[in-house]
Protein backbone atom coordinates (compact mmCIF):
# COMPACT_ATOMS: atom_id res chain seq x y z
CA UNK A 1 0.00 0.00 0.00
CA UNK A 2 1.34 3.00 -1.22
CA UNK A 3 1.29 5.63 2.04
CA UNK A 4 0.54 9.37 0.86
CA UNK A 5 2.43 11.11 3.37
CA UNK A 6 5.61 9.23 1.92
CA UNK A 7 4.92 10.47 -1.55
CA UNK A 8 4.54 14.12 -0.45
CA UNK A 9 8.14 14.01 0.98
CA UNK A 10 9.49 11.70 -1.81
CA UNK A 11 8.17 14.95 -4.07
CA UNK A 12 9.55 17.24 -1.84
CA UNK A 13 13.38 16.21 -1.62
CA UNK A 14 13.28 15.78 -5.62
CA UNK A 15 12.37 19.43 -5.78
CA UNK A 16 14.40 20.72 -3.16
CA UNK A 17 17.59 18.11 -3.83
CA UNK A 18 18.44 18.10 -0.41
CA UNK A 19 16.59 16.23 3.14
CA UNK A 20 17.74 19.13 4.96
CA UNK A 21 15.46 21.58 2.80
CA UNK A 22 13.19 18.98 2.10
CA UNK A 23 12.40 19.01 6.20
CA UNK A 24 12.00 22.17 6.39
CA UNK A 25 9.72 22.59 3.62
CA UNK A 26 7.16 19.34 5.60
CA UNK A 27 8.08 20.47 8.68
CA UNK A 28 9.99 17.57 10.00
CA UNK A 29 13.17 16.42 11.28
CA UNK A 30 15.92 15.49 8.93
CA UNK A 31 16.22 11.78 10.17
CA UNK A 32 12.08 11.90 9.68
CA UNK A 33 12.38 12.71 6.36
CA UNK A 34 15.28 10.54 5.70
CA UNK A 35 13.37 7.35 7.37
CA UNK A 36 10.21 7.95 4.96
CA UNK A 37 12.04 7.85 1.85
CA UNK A 38 13.82 4.59 2.84
CA UNK A 39 10.75 3.32 3.89
CA UNK A 40 8.93 3.95 0.86
CA UNK A 41 12.37 2.52 -1.52
CA UNK A 42 11.88 -0.31 0.22
CA UNK A 43 8.31 -0.65 0.05
CA UNK A 44 9.26 -0.28 -4.07
CA UNK A 45 11.77 -2.13 -4.02
CA UNK A 46 13.68 0.68 -5.78
CA UNK A 47 16.22 2.82 -5.28
CA UNK A 48 14.54 6.61 -5.63
CA UNK A 49 17.80 8.79 -4.92
CA UNK A 50 21.33 8.81 -4.78
CA UNK A 51 22.70 10.27 -2.41
CA UNK A 52 26.14 12.43 -3.12
CA UNK A 53 27.70 15.15 -1.10
CA UNK A 54 26.04 17.79 -2.57
CA UNK A 55 22.55 16.60 -2.18
CA UNK A 56 20.22 14.13 -3.45
CA UNK A 57 20.15 12.96 -7.18
CA UNK A 58 16.78 11.05 -8.75
CA UNK A 59 17.56 7.96 -10.21
CA UNK A 60 15.78 6.57 -13.39
CA UNK A 61 13.72 4.99 -11.65
CA UNK A 62 12.90 8.04 -9.59
CA UNK A 63 12.33 10.34 -12.66
CA UNK A 64 10.18 8.04 -13.85
CA UNK A 65 7.93 7.20 -10.61
CA UNK A 66 8.11 11.26 -9.55
CA UNK A 67 5.33 12.06 -12.23
CA UNK A 68 2.79 9.37 -11.46
CA UNK A 69 3.34 10.36 -7.89
CA UNK A 70 2.39 14.16 -8.49
CA UNK A 71 -0.70 12.75 -10.01
CA UNK A 72 -1.90 10.95 -7.37
CA UNK A 73 -0.95 13.76 -4.71
CA UNK A 74 -3.22 15.85 -7.57
CA UNK A 75 -6.09 13.22 -7.25
CA UNK A 76 -5.99 12.92 -3.39
CA UNK A 77 -6.52 16.89 -3.18
CA UNK A 78 -8.67 16.87 -6.08
CA UNK A 79 -10.89 14.09 -3.58
CA UNK A 80 -10.55 15.98 -1.00
CA UNK A 81 -11.38 18.99 -1.93
CA UNK A 82 -14.63 17.75 -3.37
CA UNK A 83 -15.22 16.13 -0.38
CA UNK A 84 -15.01 19.24 1.65
CA UNK A 85 -17.87 20.68 -0.96
CA UNK A 86 -19.78 18.37 -0.75
CA UNK A 87 -19.57 18.16 3.29
CA UNK A 88 -19.58 21.98 3.88
CA UNK A 89 -20.38 23.92 1.13
CA UNK A 90 -18.07 26.49 -0.26
CA UNK A 91 -16.75 29.26 1.53
CA UNK A 92 -14.47 32.14 0.92
CA UNK A 93 -13.63 35.12 -1.76
CA UNK A 94 -14.21 34.89 -5.40
CA UNK A 95 -12.67 37.28 -7.63
CA UNK A 96 -14.52 37.39 -11.15
CA UNK A 97 -13.86 39.74 -13.73
CA UNK A 98 -16.04 40.69 -16.61
CA UNK A 99 -16.21 42.20 -19.81
CA UNK A 100 -20.14 44.05 -19.98
CA UNK A 101 -23.02 45.67 -18.19
CA UNK A 102 -24.41 42.82 -15.57
CA UNK A 103 -27.52 42.56 -17.26
CA UNK A 104 -26.23 41.14 -20.74
CA UNK A 105 -24.21 38.42 -18.39
CA UNK A 106 -26.76 37.47 -16.29
CA UNK A 107 -25.03 37.92 -13.21
CA UNK A 108 -27.89 38.46 -11.03
CA UNK A 109 -29.37 35.28 -12.05
CA UNK A 110 -25.39 33.95 -11.86
CA UNK A 111 -25.53 35.15 -8.10
CA UNK A 112 -28.99 33.78 -7.13
CA UNK A 113 -27.83 30.66 -8.27
CA UNK A 114 -24.08 30.37 -6.84
CA UNK A 115 -25.50 32.18 -2.84
CA UNK A 116 -28.32 30.06 -3.05
CA UNK A 117 -26.59 26.90 -2.95
CA UNK A 118 -23.02 28.44 -1.34
CA UNK A 119 -24.15 31.15 1.32
CA UNK A 120 -20.63 31.21 2.77
CA UNK A 121 -19.12 32.52 -0.79
CA UNK A 122 -18.76 36.44 -1.21
CA UNK A 123 -18.53 37.72 -4.48
CA UNK A 124 -16.45 41.20 -6.19
CA UNK A 125 -16.55 42.07 -10.02
CA UNK A 126 -13.89 44.02 -11.94
CA UNK A 127 -14.65 44.83 -15.45
CA UNK A 128 -11.79 45.55 -18.11
CA UNK A 129 -11.31 43.80 -21.76
CA UNK A 130 -11.38 40.41 -22.96
CA UNK A 131 -7.33 40.67 -23.04
CA UNK A 132 -6.76 42.08 -19.70
CA UNK A 133 -9.20 39.91 -17.89
CA UNK A 134 -6.93 36.68 -19.43
CA UNK A 135 -3.87 38.43 -18.38
CA UNK A 136 -5.45 39.38 -14.72
CA UNK A 137 -6.35 35.40 -14.76
CA UNK A 138 -3.59 33.91 -15.65
CA UNK A 139 -1.49 36.36 -12.97
CA UNK A 140 -3.97 35.04 -10.51
CA UNK A 141 -5.40 38.53 -8.91
CA UNK A 142 -8.84 36.84 -10.08
CA UNK A 143 -10.29 33.32 -9.97
CA UNK A 144 -12.42 33.14 -13.09
CA UNK A 145 -13.61 35.77 -16.01
CA UNK A 146 -15.85 36.62 -18.56
CA UNK A 147 -14.07 36.95 -21.90
CA UNK A 148 -15.26 37.71 -25.78
CA UNK A 149 -13.80 35.47 -28.00
CA UNK A 150 -11.34 32.43 -28.21
CA UNK A 151 -8.76 32.16 -25.65
CA UNK A 152 -6.08 29.59 -26.63
CA UNK A 153 -3.54 29.42 -23.17
CA UNK A 154 -2.77 26.01 -21.73
CA UNK A 155 -2.74 27.17 -18.41
CA UNK A 156 -6.42 28.32 -18.67
CA UNK A 157 -9.83 26.16 -19.20
CA UNK A 158 -12.61 27.67 -21.41
CA UNK A 159 -16.18 27.17 -21.32
CA UNK A 160 -18.26 28.40 -24.29
CA UNK A 161 -21.34 29.76 -22.43
CA UNK A 162 -23.35 31.67 -26.10
CA UNK A 163 -22.31 32.39 -29.10
CA UNK A 164 -22.43 36.00 -30.49
CA UNK A 165 -22.88 37.71 -34.02
CA UNK A 166 -21.19 41.17 -35.05
CA UNK A 167 -22.54 43.15 -37.41
CA UNK A 168 -21.01 46.82 -39.07
CA UNK A 169 -22.95 49.67 -37.87
CA UNK A 170 -22.32 53.15 -39.20
CA UNK A 171 -24.78 56.19 -38.65
CA UNK A 172 -27.87 56.32 -39.45
CA UNK A 173 -27.32 59.01 -41.82
CA UNK A 174 -24.97 57.41 -43.82
CA UNK A 175 -27.56 54.91 -44.81
CA UNK A 176 -27.89 55.65 -48.13
CA UNK A 177 -23.80 55.03 -48.75
CA UNK A 178 -23.82 52.04 -46.82
CA UNK A 179 -26.89 50.35 -48.60
CA UNK A 180 -25.31 48.87 -51.49
CA UNK A 181 -21.55 49.69 -50.56
CA UNK A 182 -19.05 46.81 -51.14
CA UNK A 183 -15.56 46.73 -48.90
CA UNK A 184 -13.56 49.05 -51.04
CA UNK A 185 -16.12 51.71 -50.33
CA UNK A 186 -16.69 50.94 -46.91
CA UNK A 187 -12.56 51.40 -46.83
CA UNK A 188 -13.27 54.78 -47.50
CA UNK A 189 -15.46 55.99 -44.47
CA UNK A 190 -13.41 56.38 -40.99
CA UNK A 191 -13.80 53.71 -39.04
CA UNK A 192 -13.64 53.01 -34.72
CA UNK A 193 -11.49 50.97 -33.61
CA UNK A 194 -10.69 49.45 -29.61
CA UNK A 195 -7.57 48.74 -28.17
CA UNK A 196 -5.27 45.99 -29.30
CA UNK A 197 -6.35 43.91 -25.24
CA UNK A 198 -9.74 44.14 -26.69
CA UNK A 199 -10.91 40.78 -28.98
CA UNK A 200 -13.34 43.05 -31.06
CA UNK A 201 -9.92 44.78 -32.16
CA UNK A 202 -8.78 41.08 -33.32
CA UNK A 203 -12.41 40.57 -34.96
CA UNK A 204 -12.05 43.33 -36.45
CA UNK A 205 -8.96 42.72 -38.17
CA UNK A 206 -9.95 39.29 -39.07
CA UNK A 207 -13.14 40.81 -41.13
CA UNK A 208 -11.11 43.78 -42.46
CA UNK A 209 -8.22 40.51 -43.44
CA UNK A 210 -10.70 38.68 -45.46
CA UNK A 211 -11.83 41.26 -47.38
CA UNK A 212 -8.35 42.67 -48.31
CA UNK A 213 -8.88 46.77 -47.34
CA UNK A 214 -7.21 48.36 -44.98
CA UNK A 215 -9.58 51.25 -43.53
CA UNK A 216 -8.16 54.32 -41.46
CA UNK A 217 -9.39 54.13 -37.78
CA UNK A 218 -9.80 57.84 -36.24
CA UNK A 219 -10.63 56.71 -32.76
CA UNK A 220 -9.97 54.28 -30.59
CA UNK A 221 -12.51 53.52 -27.21
CA UNK A 222 -13.12 50.60 -25.07
CA UNK A 223 -16.69 50.42 -24.71
CA UNK A 224 -19.52 49.56 -26.07
CA UNK A 225 -21.16 52.27 -24.84
CA UNK A 226 -18.87 54.64 -26.29
CA UNK A 227 -18.87 53.24 -29.33
CA UNK A 228 -22.32 53.08 -30.03
CA UNK A 229 -22.51 56.96 -28.62
CA UNK A 230 -19.75 57.64 -31.06
CA UNK A 231 -21.73 55.88 -34.32
CA UNK A 232 -24.65 57.38 -33.53
CA UNK A 233 -22.77 61.22 -33.38
CA UNK A 234 -21.55 60.32 -37.06
CA UNK A 235 -18.26 59.80 -36.29
CA UNK A 236 -17.30 56.48 -38.16
CA UNK A 237 -18.21 52.79 -38.51
CA UNK A 238 -17.40 50.11 -36.03
CA UNK A 239 -18.01 46.57 -35.48
CA UNK A 240 -21.00 45.76 -32.88
CA UNK A 241 -22.82 43.00 -31.45
CA UNK A 242 -25.94 42.15 -33.41
CA UNK A 243 -28.44 42.90 -30.19
CA UNK A 244 -26.58 45.83 -29.62
CA UNK A 245 -26.62 47.28 -33.08
CA UNK A 246 -30.54 46.32 -33.30
CA UNK A 247 -31.14 48.54 -30.56
CA UNK A 248 -29.44 51.40 -31.69
CA UNK A 249 -31.44 50.77 -35.37
CA UNK A 250 -34.87 50.75 -33.32
CA UNK A 251 -33.92 54.24 -31.93
CA UNK A 252 -33.01 56.04 -34.80
CA UNK A 253 -29.27 56.23 -33.75
CA UNK A 254 -27.34 53.60 -36.85
CA UNK A 255 -27.36 51.61 -39.32
CA UNK A 256 -26.15 48.07 -40.11
CA UNK A 257 -24.39 47.43 -43.45
CA UNK A 258 -26.43 43.63 -44.91
CA UNK A 259 -22.93 42.49 -46.08
CA UNK A 260 -20.32 40.17 -44.28
CA UNK A 261 -20.33 39.83 -40.36
CA UNK A 262 -18.18 37.96 -37.62
CA UNK A 263 -19.31 35.03 -35.34
CA UNK A 264 -17.59 34.84 -31.84
CA UNK A 265 -18.48 33.54 -28.85
CA UNK A 266 -18.90 34.51 -25.11
CA UNK A 267 -16.71 32.48 -22.66
CA UNK A 268 -15.90 31.59 -19.07
CA UNK A 269 -12.58 31.28 -18.49
CA UNK A 270 -10.76 30.09 -14.64
CA UNK A 271 -7.10 28.40 -14.20
CA UNK A 272 -6.54 24.76 -15.75
CA UNK A 273 -4.92 24.50 -11.83
CA UNK A 274 -7.75 25.25 -10.20
CA UNK A 275 -9.81 23.31 -11.59
CA UNK A 276 -10.56 20.86 -8.22
CA UNK A 277 -11.25 24.50 -6.10
CA UNK A 278 -14.61 24.00 -4.48
CA UNK A 279 -15.13 27.78 -5.52
CA UNK A 280 -14.61 27.40 -9.23
CA UNK A 281 -16.51 24.03 -9.37
CA UNK A 282 -19.45 26.44 -7.41
CA UNK A 283 -18.74 29.21 -10.35
CA UNK A 284 -19.24 27.01 -12.88
CA UNK A 285 -21.82 24.48 -12.43
CA UNK A 286 -23.86 28.23 -12.02
CA UNK A 287 -22.56 29.28 -14.92
CA UNK A 288 -23.76 26.38 -16.55
CA UNK A 289 -27.16 25.77 -15.07
CA UNK A 290 -27.91 29.51 -16.27
CA UNK A 291 -26.45 29.15 -20.01
CA UNK A 292 -28.35 26.25 -20.51
CA UNK A 293 -31.75 27.79 -19.36
CA UNK A 294 -34.37 27.97 -22.29
CA UNK A 295 -35.87 31.59 -21.30
CA UNK A 296 -32.06 32.71 -21.42
CA UNK A 297 -31.80 35.90 -23.31
CA UNK A 298 -29.11 36.23 -25.78
CA UNK A 299 -25.77 37.05 -23.86
CA UNK A 300 -23.09 39.36 -24.72
CA UNK A 301 -20.58 42.43 -23.62
CA UNK A 302 -18.21 45.06 -24.43
CA UNK A 303 -15.12 43.85 -25.04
Amino acid sequence: MIDLHQLRIFVAVSREGSLTRAADVVCLSHSAVSGQIKALEESLGLTLFERESRGMRLTVAGRVLLEEARLALDAANKVASKAQYLKNGVHGDCQVGTVSDPALLRLGEFMTCLFGRHPGLRLSFSQGISGEIVDRVLRGSLDAGYVIGTVDDPHLETVTIAPITLKIVGPVNWAEKLRNADWETLATFPWLSTPEKCSFHRLTRQLIARAGVTPMTVIEADQESTLRGLVAAGMGLSLMREEVAATAVAQGEAFIWNGDQERTQLCFIYPKAMKSDPKVIAMLEAVQEISISPSSPPPGGSR
